[in-house]
Formats: structure tokens, C-alpha cells, sequence
């Protein structure tokens, strides 16, 4: 009553409040965030460690299972997840809700430098950064263009537009896929280092003495102070050529006299083909908590603005071309577009409702200003609570826009009935407005008495339902003070007068009343008249649509035609990457004869995994594992398609399982929806073995897949690890009796720099029993021994051992 007294003592000012609400809800609503789903606000802190070289299962037990102790001193942790391969370690740590992000990154960095000291001798520096529980890039920024080779296009990606782009607000850009990484290469000889007595790892420690970087000071000359630069780099392959690496018998052994320098790129362990064709791409990612489709057109905008630019410049080529693919925000537009449009369709049929009922305008017009004034003035409320627009929110908004016109209903309704009886409109709008009150407020608080058991839920659910609550319940509570507030103001001012004057006979109603009843009551007088058949009737419905109830499918979401899906490839453990790709070009060509090429928009291949330097935190967003692995993107048109995603799937599951029966494929659909629903996770459902060792795991992990390969629905099931990579164990033999002793720990380092550190570029290269020889003579270290250099047999310095291993491990968190 409070409201209503205060509304027709002060109708201009209540007008005035709402128009301004009106003003700033519109100011407001361009800021808020807009994203297909809530913001999760679960802080993810993604570290990843880099050893090029090291197994997996040294890689598993030296680094990522002490580090994932280490990390259990973080305050507010939920749980980790590692993901360990050949030389790399990832490590994701998921924090309660609601924890600050800040705080969250401060104690992981902390607690990572302080357990360094413990990690193996010689590994990089971690690369942490704060994630999502989905990680994934919104835009792919490819790079090619023709006449430019792979160095080129990597430096284009690394140097132009990583610079340019990752300037940008809400824009996260790391090391670019694909491509070689320039580098100076030198190639050394192993025949020539043996008949030196010397070993690469004299290469290596002379490389490193004439290749410094060293401050020099300054000095004062005079009445001048000079800068000192010491020029100790080696900037040309001469330079590199002419280092010397001993002296012996007053003769010195340069690089050139055991190898040669050239102007290369390191050695290529990830192959990025766009449409069929050697390419490169920049991952873009949002910040956590940035608007995804404002980013997205930042990125668009930078790129067309700064491009021109740099070739304008001559910072890239002319050639250079920057294509934007894999938009994730294509999607979320269709899905927030297609839901206003259903919220539109909504509000048209209220109007209509409403018009059809009342057959007055300014009663009509009454009702319907609550619907823009509601909505309205929940968007203020998500914008200061730091909710997004997504499709649940607005689907919270359609669910109540009938019942945001239900109080407003009732309230005019009753007004309009007391101006029919000849009172003025103030008296009206008081009168009328007074005695529905009560039942206006029972009403709403009815209504939101429903949502109530949301705030109990937990999980995903909660985080997907909360918003949708919050949205009905500040769009329903902010129609209810409309209602009794700006609705009365109006009616007092604008409704003066009644269409009839004060009668009880019921002739002398207006005419849409007396219709309205009359039509009421024949329904009723129907009803009752026919009662047990209408039981019998509703009765009969219900059995039916019970009986219907366990042929009826079970989901969160619906499946999703997002236009893309991904295909991930997993063939022979321990395939090259080369040959790798020849099946990568089999399986393109495949999908290019299942798919018409006008419904194609393109197709994108990442072929392996960029291990060491040019790697970066781009390995997080791999699923790839190694050379044998490889996935594919297919993003389709969506003008002119008459046929899903979905389907296309389908067809082509059962040709690539014909035409390639000895590799595994697994398709991963739903695009952004799905992976944000799984958490990162490509499928919906994971069954984690765990029996102690690797063998039973694997034991254990074979019976479940036949097991569950027989039930009806299940695709794609598979073993997500390769447990039979080919490996080579090479065993140094470190007897000190071989060598001198107090020399012995030093040529334990050599050897270890030898045999653990170079060997492990030089192995990508190897094949057949020659290179194998020649692997071991590369790998063969020196001995002191009576001040006289020799070279020890390689039989008592190394043995070597063939075995198959596991190529990575997962350690995920199992929920039920």
C-alpha cells in the first residue's frame, strides 16, 4: 500500500524514475558481457612445464607428480588435472567458486618457484597463466600467402601479428601452430667427432663460451663517459664456422673441421594445412570474464586496421595474407539472435493477448509498458550483480514474460471496472489498485516461491540454472513494483473516464465484458455437464504420456549443430610426423567427397605438437599427444545447408572406419556448448581405470572398451592413451673405474649432456640399422686417461634396449 499511496501523491515523479530506469537500463545493457553460456566463475590456473627430450614416464614421475604435491599447499584448491607427454607436462588446478583469481595465480607461481630446486637439472621455467575450465580459442588468425615459405609464415605469426593482436583489450595470443621456427643449425659430422676424440658435447660447451651475452659497463676517457659493448654473439654461419673448439698439439679443431653451419629452422614438430595447403595459425583467446563477441570484433577490426599497415611499412611481406577462421562467435550470435527472437515472438503474442482481452488502448497500453520497464530494469540488476547475457538468462526473461503482465492485468483491470462505475481516475487507480493488492503480492511472491530450490543446487547445474532464476525473479519482482507504482500513476492521469456509467444490471456492461462472461460461462456450464467424461478424458492423457515417459531421451542439452565439428586422429604409435601428414591429406580428401564443396567453408589440420622452443602455451590447447596424432576442423556454411553437421558425422564415421580401419577416430561435436559443458573434456562420458600399475590399467582399460563397444549408442570408444610408442633405451655406463677418478663427476655431466640433452634432436632423424650405428657413435663420450684423450668402447659405455612404452598419461578428476 505504501508503493500505491506514494505513486498517485507523486505520479510525475514516478514517471520520471521510470523513465530514467528506462534510459540507464538501455545505457547499460551494450556493457554487460554476452557470451552462449553463464560465466562458470570457477578459477583455472594452467601451468606448463617444458623438458624437451624426457619420456613420459620420467616426465610423469620427475616432474608433474612433484608438482602436483607441491601444488596441494594452494589455498581454496577443488582438484588437478595433468596431462603428462614426451618432454611436456600440463598441469590444470581447479579453485573453489568464488575464489579470487588473483590470489588463486599468486600461490600457484609461489608455490611452483619454490619447488624448482627439486625438479631435474636443465628444465625450463613453467609457463602459468590463468584459463577457463574451457580453454578454447574464440577466432583462428591463419596466415599464408603465396611464394612464402614456413619460416616466413611463423615469423609473420610470431613477430606481426601475436605483437599486434595481443594488444588488444581481452585478447590472449600464444605461440602460433604450425610453420619452423628460424634457427642456426650446426651439423656435425659423428664419424669425424670419433676420429677427433671428441663428442658433442664439446660442441655444444664451445657454442655456448663464443655465444654470450655479457655486460660490459662503462668507462670514463676523458671528459667522456663510454658504454661498453662486448660483441661476443655470433651473428652469420662464417662466424659460427670459425669457433674453435680445442687445441691439440698446437693444432685448434674448429666447428668447420667436424660439421657445418646453416642458416635452417630447428627441427619441425607440428605441421598446421589450411584448405589442403602449409599454412599457420594464432589461436585468439578471450580473457576470463570478457564479453566473447566484442572481442571477437576487436579482433576483426585490428586485423583489417594494422595489416594494411605493416605492408604499407615493409614489416611483412606483400604476399602476406591474415584469415580469420574458426569463429567461435558466429555461433553465440545465431543462438542469443535466435532467442531474442523467440523473447520477441513472446511479447508480440502477450500484446496480442492482452489487446484481444481488454479491447481498449490506454488499458492495453497500461499493461504493456510493464514488459520493456521489467525487462529493463533486470538487465540493471545483472549488470551491477557482474552476470552476462547468455542464453539461459534471456530464457529466463521468456519464461517470465507472462507473468510479468499478470499483476499489471489484474491491477488495470480492476481500475477500468471502478471508471465504469463513474468515479474520476485517481479514485479509480486508488480503489481499484488497493483492493487487488493484496492478491497482486500473493501472486509474485507465489511465482517466485518457485525458484527458490535453485539456490540449493550444485555443480554445473546450478551454474547454468542460478542465472535463469535470477533473471525471472528480478524480471517478476521488478513487474510487481511496476505494477503497483507506474501503472496506477498512469491510469490516475490518462483514464479518466469509464465506458459506462454505474449500473448492477448486466446489460448495462460494456460489451467485451458481457462477451468475456458469456463465454465463461458456457465453458463452465460445459464442464460440469460432462464431468466424468472430461475425467475420464484427462485420465486417459496422463496414462498415455507416462507410458511415453521411458521412451523419451535424457539430456542437459540438446544436441547442437554449431556448423564445425573436429576430428581427432590417433594412428600408429610412433608414426612420423611426415607420414603422418599423408594420412592427414587421405583423410581431407575423404571428408571433401562426403561433404559437398559448397557447403565447405574450410577445413583445418594441426598435425602433432610443438614441443620446446616456438612451443609455449599453445601445447594446452592441443589435444594432439605427439607426431602419430593430428585433429581436424571442418567449419561448414551456413547459407544454403540442408544437411547438419550431425549427420555428416554419421556418414562420415562409417567411411573413415572402412577406408582406415587400422586408425582411431574420435569426433567431438557441439562445438563451444559441449566443451564448456564438459569442462574441456571432448566427450560427454569418461570411465577412469585405476589398478595399480600400467599393465593392469591397461588390462582393465581393455575390457571396458569391449564392454561398452557393445552397447547400443556408443560411438568412437577408445583408449584415450598410446601405451605402445616405440622407445629406445640407451644406458650409459657410469663405472668410474672407466674413467680417472677425480674426473669421474664431471664426465658423468658430459655424458649426461651427451647422451640425455643433443641426442635427443638428432634421434627425430634416425631410421634403419646404418643411423642407428651412427646414433651411437654421436652418442659415444670421451675419456681422460693419463692426461691422453681416447674415445672408450661403445660397448662398455652404452647399451641399448628396445621397448615399448606409454606416450602419455592423464591424471583427471572422476565424477559420477
Amino acid at each position: 500500500m505504501f508503493l500505491l499511496r506514494f505513486a498517485l501523491r507523486n505520479p510525475y515523479a514516478v514517471w520520471a524514475a521510470a523513465i530514467g530506469l528506462c534510459l540507464l537500463g538501455l545505457s547499460v545493457v551494450p556493457r554487460i558481457p554476452t557470451d552462449i553460456l553463464p560465466d562458470f566463475r570457477t578459477p583455472v590456473v594452467v601451468s606448463y612445464f617444458s623438458y624437451p627430450g624426457l619420456p613420459t614416464n620420467e616426465m610423469e614421475k620427475s616432474v608433474s607428480s612433484r608438482v602436483e604435491r607441491a601444488l596441494t599447499l594452494a589455498g581454496r584448491m577443488e582438484h588437478q588435472e595433468s596431462r603428462t607427454m614426451p618432454g611436456a607436462s600440463l598441469i590444470k588446478i581447479f579453485f573453489q567458486p568464488g575464489t579470487d583469481p588473483s590470489s588463486a595465480m599468486n600461490d600457484i607461481v609461489n608455490l611452483e618457484a619454490s619447488d624448482m630446486f627439486h625438479l631435474p637439472p636443465g628444465i625450463e621455467y613453467p609457463f602459468t597463466l590463468r584459463s577457463e575450465p574451457a580453454n578454447l580459442p574464440v577466432v583462428l588468425a591463419a596466415i599464408h600467402g603465396e611464394g612464402l615459405s614456413e619460416t616466413e609464415l611463423y615469423k609473420i605469426g610470431y613477430y606481426a601479428v601475436r605483437n599486434k593482436m595481443g594488444g588488444l583489450q581481452g585478447v590472449q595470443i600464444p605461440h602460433p601452430f604450425g610453420g619452423k621456427f628460424r634457427q642456426m643449425m650446426v651439423y656435425v659430422d659423428p664419424v669425424k667427432l670419433q676420429s677427433l676424440h671428441l663428442s658433442a658435447a664439446d660442441v655444444v660447451h664451445a657454442l655456448k663460451q663464443a655465444n654470450l651475452v655479457m655486460a660490459g659497463g662503462n668507462i670514463k676517457i676523458g671528459s667522456t663517459d663510454y658504454l661498453v659493448h662486448p660483441i661476443n654473439t655470433l651473428p652469420g654461419t662464417e662466424d659460427i664456422d670459425n669457433v674453435p673448439i680445442t687445441t691439440r698439439d698446437g693444432r685448434t679443431i674448429f666447428i668447420k673441421d667436424v660439421g657445418y653451419t646453416k642458416d635452417d629452422a630447428a627441427l619441425q614438430y607440428n605441421i598446421v594445412r589450411v584448405n589442403g595447403k602449409r599454412s599457420v595459425y594464432c589461436p585468439l583467446l578471450r580473457e576470463p570474464g570478457e564479453n566473447t563477441i566484442a572481442v571477437v570484433d576487436r579482433i576483426y577490426e585490428g586485423i583489417g586496421r594494422e595489416i594494411p599497415k605493416m605492408k604499407e611499412r615493409g614489416d611483412i611481406p606483400a604476399a602476406t595474407k591474415v584469415e580469420l577462421v574458426n569463429d567461435q562467435s558466429g555461433y553465440i550470435r545465431s543462438a542469443i539472435r535466435n532467442v531474442q527472437y523467440e523473447l520477441g515472438i513472446g511479447g508480440v503474442l502477450v500484446v496480442l493477448v492482452v489487446g484481444l482481452t481488454l479491447r481498449r488502448f490506454k488499458p492495453s497500453l497500461a499493461v504493456l509498458m510493464v514488459i520493456p520497464l521489467s525487462i529493463l530494469i533486470g538487465m540493471l540488476g545483472f549488470y551491477f550483480s557482474g552476470n552476462n547475457i547468455n542464453v539461459m538468462t534471456l530464457g529466463g526473461i521468456a519464461l517470465a514474460i507472462g507473468a510479468v503482465v499478470n499483476a499489471s492485468i489484474v491491477v488495470v483491470e480492476n481500475i477500468v471496472r471502478h471508471l465504469d462505475m463513474g468515479k474520476n481516475g485517481t479514485d479509480a487507480a486508488r480503489d481499484g489498485a488497493s483492493e487487488v493488492a493484496p492478491a497482486v503480492l500473493a501472486g509474485t511472491v507465489t511465482t517466485l516461491a518457485v525458484f527458490i530450490p535453485i539456490i540449493f543446487l550444485t555443480g554445473m547445474i546450478r551454474y547454468l540454472f542460478e542465472p535463469m532464476a535470477l533473471a525471472a525473479v528480478l524480471t517478476i519482482g521488478a513487474s510487481y513494483v511496476v505494477a503497483m507504482t507506474v501503472v496506477p500513476a498512469f491510469c490516475s492521469r490518462l483514464m479518466t473516464k469509464g465506458r459506462k456509467a454505474s449500473s448492477q444490471d448486466p446489460q448495462d456492461k460494456p460489451k467485451n465484458q458481457t462477451e468475456t462472461s458469456g463465454l465463461i460461462n458456457r465453458l463452465l456450464q460445459f464442464s460440469m455437464r460432462f464431468r466424468v467424461p472430461l475425467i475420464a478424458a484427462v485420465v486417459v492423457l496422463v496414462g498415455c504420456s507416462y507410458l511415453l515417459y521411458d521412451r523419451i531421451g535424457t539430456e542437459l542439452f540438446p544436441a547442437v549443430d554449431a556448423g564445425t565439428f573436429e576430428l581427432r586422429v590417433k594412428t600408429t604409435p610412433g608414426t612420423r610426423l611426415e607420414e603422418t601428414e599423408k594420412l592427414v591429406e587421405r583423410i581431407e580428401q575423404t571428408i571433401e567427397e562426403v561433404i559437398p564443396e559448397n557447403e565447405i567453408r574450410n577445413i583445418i589440420s594441426n598435425i602433432g605438437l610443438p614441443v620446446g622452443k616456438g612451443a609455449g602455451f599453445s601445447t594446452v590447447l592441443s589435444p594432439n599427444t605427439g607426431p602419430d596424432t593430428a585433429f581436424l576442423i571442418t567449419n561448414l556454411k551456413q547459407a544454403g545447408r540442408t544437411t547438419s553437421s550431425l549427420e555428416y558425422v554419421e556418414r562420415l564415421r562409417g567411411v573413415l572406419k572402412e577406408r582406415f580401419p587400422q586408425e582411431q577416430f574420435l569426433f567431438v561435436t557441439g562445438g563451444i556448448i559441449n566443451a564448456t559443458l564438459n569442462k574441456g573434456v571432448p566427450v560427454p562420458i569418461n570411465v577412469q581405470v585405476s589398478a595399480g600399475t600400467v599393465a593392469k590399467c591397461r588390462t582393465a582399460a581393455e575390457k571396458v572398451v569391449r564392454k561398452i563397444q557393445d552397447i547400443p549408442g556408443a560411438v568412437d570408444v577408445q583408449i584415450g592413451q598410446a601405451l605402445d610408442y616405440p622407445q629406445l633405451d640407451i644406458k650409459v655406463d657410469r663405472d668410474p673405474g672407466l674413467i680417472d677418478g677425480a674426473d669421474a663427476a664431471r664426465h658423468r655431466r658430459k655424458r649426461r649432456d651427451c647422451a640425455f640433452i643433443e641426442c635427443r634432436h638428432r634421434a627425430h632423424d634416425l631410421g634403419g640399422s646404418q643411423n642407428r650405428r651412427r646414433f651411437l657413435y654421436w652418442c659415444s663420450v670421451r675419456k681422460q686417461r693419463n692426461g691422453v684423450a681416447g674415445s672408450a668402447p661403445q660397448s662398455a659405455v652404452i647399451r641399448q634396449h628396445s621397448q615399448r612404452s606409454y606416450h602419455r598419461t592423464s591424471v583427471k578428476r572422476c565424477e559420477d
